[in-house]
C-alpha cells in the first residue's frame, strides 16, 4: 500500500525557500551557495523543526503538519497573508495563529472601507475582539481605541470594564456583554493556544463577575441583535443597526458598522462634539 503525500504542500514550501534571501543569522556552513534562497537547515532551524521533518515536508512524504509548525514556518519563509492562508489550505487545516499581542496591522483595502464610512461609526474587529482600529465617527460613539495602550485595545475588555460602556448600553449592558463573551469563546476555538487569549481570560477573570460565569457557561454567540439601542451624553437615546462585513484580505479582521437609525441626529451630535474639540 503506497503511502499518502501531498506534492503540492512540499512544491509551495520548495519555491517560498527559493525566494528567501540569507540573513547573517541564518547562514550555515559558510557563505558560498549554490542555489538561490535558504537551505532547508536553516528554515527548520528558524521554525524549531527538525531538518528530517522539514524536508519530510518538503518531499511531500509528510502530508501536514500542526498549526504551531505552520505558522513558525510562515514567519520563517516571511509568507504574506495570502501565502499563509494558502499554505494552510495545502495542509489541509484550519487557519489559526498564536496571537501573541494585540496588534496587528490594516490592510490598505479595510482601511479604505473605513474611511470611506465617514459618519457611520465603523472600526475594525480583529481576532479575540481586539481592535484594530476605527474612524472618527467611532470614537465619538464609543471610545478612541487608537489612544488606549496596546494591550487594552479589545472590545470586550472595554465593554465590561470601562463605566461608560454601562452607561452607553443601560438596561441591554448585561445581556451585550454575555453576547461579546460568548463571541470570545467563539474565537477561543480557533485559537486554541493562542497566548493572547490567555492573557485575557485572565484578566477578565479577575474583574468581572460576569464574564466569570458566562464563560463558565461555554455559552458561544455571533452576535446576532442587529439593532440596538444605545444612550450617549450628547444626544442622548438613540437605535442604531449593527453590520459585521468579512474581509477575504485581512486575516480574522472584521469590519463592524453601526448606523444611527436618525443619521442627520447623530451627525449634528457629533458636529458638535468636534466643534468642542
Amino acid at each position: 500500500m503506497s503511502q499518502a503525500r501531498n506534492e503540492l504542500l512540499g512544491e509551495f514550501l520548495r519555491t517560498r525557500r527559493a525566494l528567501v534571501e540569507p540573513s547573517g543569522e541564518n547562514l550555515s556552513g559558510g557563505t558560498r551557495r549554490r542555489v538561490p534562497g535558504m537551505r532547508r537547515e536553516e528554515i527548520a532551524r528558524a521554525a524549531a523543526v527538525s531538518p528530517d521533518y522539514y524536508t519530510r515536508l518538503e518531499q511531500g512524504r509528510q502530508t501536514t503538519a500542526s498549526t504551531t509548525v505552520l505558522d513558525a514556518l510562515a514567519q520563517a519563509l516571511r509568507l504574506t497573508t495570502d501565502e499563509r492562508l494558502h499554505l494552510y489550505n495545502l495542509a489541509g487545516v484550519a487557519a489559526v495563529t498564536d496571537l501573541g499581542t494585540a496588534e496587528q496591522p490594516l490592510g490598505d483595502r479595510i482601511q479604505r472601507v473605513v474611511a470611506m464610512l465617514g459618519d457611520t461609526p465603523a472600526m475594525v474587529l480583529g481576532p479575540l475582539l481586539d481592535v484594530a482600529g476605527g474612524n472618527r465617527a467611532w470614537s465619538f460613539l464609543f471610545a478612541d481605541f487608537d489612544a488606549m495602550p496596546l494591550g487594552e485595545r479589545n472590545g470586550l475588555r472595554w465593554m465590561l470594564l470601562a463605566p461608560e460602556a454601562r452607561r452607553l448600553y443601560g438596561s441591554d449592558w448585561e445581556e451585550a456583554s454575555a453576547e461579546m463573551v460568548g463571541m470570545l469563546r467563539r474565537d477561543a476555538g480557533r485559537f486554541p493556544e493562542s497566548s493572547r487569549l490567555a492573557e485575557l481570560v485572565g484578566y477578565l477573570s479577575e474583574h468581572s463577575e460576569l464574564f466569570r460565569r458566562v464563560w463558565d457557561e461555554h455559552y458561544v454567540s455571533s452576535w446576532l441583535h442587529d439593532r440596538k439601542t444605545l444612550h450617549h451624553p450628547a444626544f442622548g437615546s438613540m437605535d442604531f443597526l449593527t453590520d459585521f462585513i468579512e474581509s477575504p484580505n485581512a486575516l480574522g479582521q472584521t469590519v463592524v458598522a453601526v448606523t444611527p437609525v436618525d443619521a442627520p441626529a447623530f451627525q449634528a451630535a457629533m458636529r458638535r462634539w468636534g466643534a468642542q474639540g
